[in-house]
């Protein structure tokens, strides 16, 4: 091998060597729901809740941050939840009932003792959807209250939330407002059934 030839072949080696060291490998990103924000002026509560954990539907990804447009859903794999998504969907979902303040306690599925209530479900919907009116957060959760082996209601919950941008940030705050919600409507629907009202005690007659 000529000394030229020698020269060009380990030129061209430093220069994909430098032209390697130079491509910036993206890394992944892990994420959580926001925390729901305390009730105020809501009284004592009523009644334990147990929340059993929810089942995850099995066309999402209990892993990344999922984008649906149109029939196609994909995943954004550098975007991930920092726990499976039907985890922290659950625990979301106790701690904005317990934060609602309208239970005396709200337990989660192994925790010991006795409950009022016990509600149960799956999560239908979880992404971000891209559609005709701009991309949006879109949630349903099927859920169903039971009672001594009694139900005492079901129902699909639906929330969206517009979203400003298509970042994986924007996706997972409008996620949180929209889980929220849902929460809020459970409640609203306890208070219509009367189910607070009837878990409170009945004062003693004064004598």
């Amino acid at each position: 091998m000529n000394t030229n030839r020698l020269r060009a072949i380990v030129l061209f080696g430093a220069l994909c060597m430098t032209s390697c060291s130079s491509v910036v490998v993206p890394s992944e990103r892990f994420f959580r729901l926001e925390l729901p924000e305390p009730a105020t002026g809501t009284g004592p509560g009523a009644g334990i809740l147990r929340v059993f954990d929810l089942q995850l539907g099995r066309a999402l990804d209990g892993d990344c941050l999922m984008v649906a447009d149109g029939v196609r859903l994909q995943p954004r794999p550098l975007d991930r939840w920092i726990a499976p998504l039907d985890r922290l969907v659950t625990d979301a979902f106790v701690l904005g009932l317990s934060r609602a303040g309208v239970c005396a306690l709200v337990k989660g599925a192994v925790d010991p003792g006795p409950e009022t209530w016990s509600l149960h479900g799956r999560i239908v919907e979880f992404a971000e959807v891209r559609g005709a009116a701009g991309p949006e957060a879109r949630i349903a959760l099927e859920l169903w209250l039971e009672a001594g082996g009694q139900m005492l209601l079901r129902g699909e919950f639906e929330a969206s939330e517009p979203l400003p941008g298509s970042g994986a940030d924007a996706a997972v705050a409008a996620l949180s407002r929209g889980l929220y919600d849902i929460v809020g409507d459970v409640v609203q629907r306890m208070q219509a059934d009367g189910l607070f009202a009837a878990a409170r005690p009945v004062p003693s007659p004064a004598r």
